[in-house]
């Protein structure tokens, strides 16, 4: 994969990671690509939007701050309510502290007084977020910005992706193009499409646990398979602190006011941080004790793994499925990997047109996506699963999806060569034709695909 000199181009496609917790937006310019720095002087944008007075729109690290005061008003985790209806998102409308109701048709809308009606949709608050990480590349890049590539997670169903790309519009973009997420991570990790690898990519994002197994050489990365949970991420983490909170020490306090649920959330974020790196760590909540005074209680590494022993295993069966439909095996991944590695195949990929057997190769390497992915308890989950050691250092995983959407972005553009990428049904197609190929039917191929920005929207 090689990229190109950019600096005759006046105005190119970003990448944008439009995250549950945090976005991120990238370009790639000159040799290099370049994760752009928010107004905030910081290489995230927390994707939480406060409604002030008049209407006023408060975005990222200055919204997160209100989410305690303004609660009713201060949006974050929208990602997860995308083109959603009110029925499949109840557990989450009662979990987030301002209000979520449904229009006529049963869409997810929510409740905002600041703002004429009263409602606003998911997709109008993503595109504050998207607007602001646009304006810090025009800043950036000293010309207005069109095109961008935005990356969803890999369990985003066609409605869902529909309201991604509507507040892309929203946001003033004209062309907008979708990267699944973990096929934007593994080019930001450099993944060689000329040397064949099956790579797993597992992403634990602040709102979504997606799986992705794909198959790389031959100048192609192909994804085999996905899977995950749309409800299941870092926040989940959160959760589970916040409930073992109010269950040992906060018994006697009212825990459903809204300013109350922000508070705790963002003190069991900081302990679930904390706790990567110390064994334990307290937590000091204003009310509870005794005579009107705090309560402090220590949470323990040990402990909160235990908590979360629930997630992991919903993790797991994701994992597990989207194995099965690759035709990977786990449990002989260790005794595989190593035989294949004393046997490795030329790195030049030799061309041939045939149809893949079920079973195939073990899993050689595994990236790692998500601020959620730095937990110990991760990293054991990853090595108990796969016997792999997962790579994580090479590229920061709160910006690993971004950087890999710039890179999609360079290839729509031209300023990446050298790598093809093919979804699920793309490749079903280039295995049927080549079927046909060699069953001597003759069939002409079709029309060159077109990889520029003609079209308003594509699903990678």
């Amino acid at each position: 994969m090689t990229v190109q000199n950019a600096s005759a181009v006046k105005t190119g496609a970003v990448g944008i990671d439009l995250g549950t917790t945090n976005s991120v937006v990238a370009v790639c310019k000159g040799q290099r690509t370049v994760v752009i720095p928010t107004s905030q002087s910081t290489s995230t944008l927390p994707s939480i939007v406060s409604i002030g007075e008049e209407e006023e729109i408060i975005v990222g690290a200055a919204a997160k701050r209100l989410a305690a005061t303004q609660p009713g008003t201060t949006y974050y985790s929208v990602k997860r309510f995308m083109g959603q209806q009110l029925a499949d998102t109840k557990d989450l409308a009662s979990s987030v502290a301002y209000g979520v109701k449904s229009d006529e048709e049963g869409a997810v809308q929510l409740q905002c007084d600041a703002v004429e009606g009263g409602v606003l949709y998911p997709e109008e608050v993503s595109a504050y977020i998207l607007a602001e990480l646009l304006s810090s590349a025009q800043a950036y890049l000293g010309s207005p910005v069109e095109k961008a590539v935005i990356s969803v997670p890999a369990y985003f169903g066609s409605e869902q992706r529909e309201a991604t790309i509507e507040a892309g519009r929203l946001a003033g973009l004209t062309k907008i193009k979708l990267i699944r997420e973990p096929v934007a991570a593994a080019l930001a990790y450099g993944v060689s499409a000329e040397r064949d690898e099956t790579v797993l990519v597992l992403d634990l994002g602040g709102g979504t646990w997606d799986v992705s197994i794909l198959e790389v050489g031959g100048g192609t990365i192909e994804v085999l398979a996905t899977g995950g949970d749309a409800n299941l991420g870092g926040d989940d983490f959160d959760n589970i602190i916040v409930d073992w909170l109010i269950r040992e020490s906060l018994q006697a306090v009212d825990c459903t006011e809204p300013i109350m649920i922000a508070r705790l959330k963002a003190l069991a974020e900081k302990a679930k941080v904390a706790l990567s790196e110390a064994m334990r760590v307290s937590l000091k909540v204003p009310v509870g004790g005794a005579d009107g005074q705090g309560v402090a209680a220590v949470l323990t590494r040990q402990h909160f793994e235990k908590l979360a022993t629930p997630l992991f295993e919903r993790m797991r069966l994701a994992v597990d499925e989207a194995c099965w439909q690759a035709g990977v095996d786990l449990g002989s991944v260790m005794e595989e990997h190593y035989a294949r590695s004393k046997k490795q195949k030329n790195a030049q990929a030799q061309v041939s047109a045939q149809v893949r057997p079920k079973r195939r190769a073990p899993i050689t390497r595994v990236l790692l996506v998500g601020g959620a992915t730095r937990m110990p308890a991760f990293r054991r989950f990853v090595r108990n699963m796969t016997g792999l050691e997962a790579k994580g250092a090479a590229v920061d995983p709160d910006e690993a999806v971004a950087i890999g959407a710039a890179i999609q972005a360079g290839l729509y553009d031209g300023l990446v060569s050298g790598i093809m990428v093919m979804d699920i049904w793309q490749a079903t197609l280039m295995r049927a034709f080549a079927t046909q190929q060699l069953g001597g039917a003759g069939a002409e191929p079709g029309d060159d695909v077109d990889e520029s920005f003609e079209e308003d929207a594509e699903d990678n």
